[in-house]
């Protein structure tokens, strides 16, 4: 099953892969837990506006 990732999420993802960081280091530079950016990486939740602000202060 393949579908579209949302735009933070596919954020997060090339970001990921075009520094080569895994979920943990990332979870751990952006102060969320690892369930927490699973989750918004999987789009099960949205991130609230202030995980929004969080995500792109420190993916640049």
């Amino acid at each position: 099953m393949n579908r579209k990732l949302n735009k933070i999420a596919e954020e997060i993802v090339t970001y990921q892969k075009n520094n080569d960081i895994p979920d943990t280091l990332l979870a751990y530079n952006l102060h969320f837990s690892v369930e927490e950016l699973h989750d918004i990486k999987s789009m099960r939740r949205s991130p609230n506006k202030d995980e929004v602000n969080i995500i792109k202060q420190k993916l640049g």
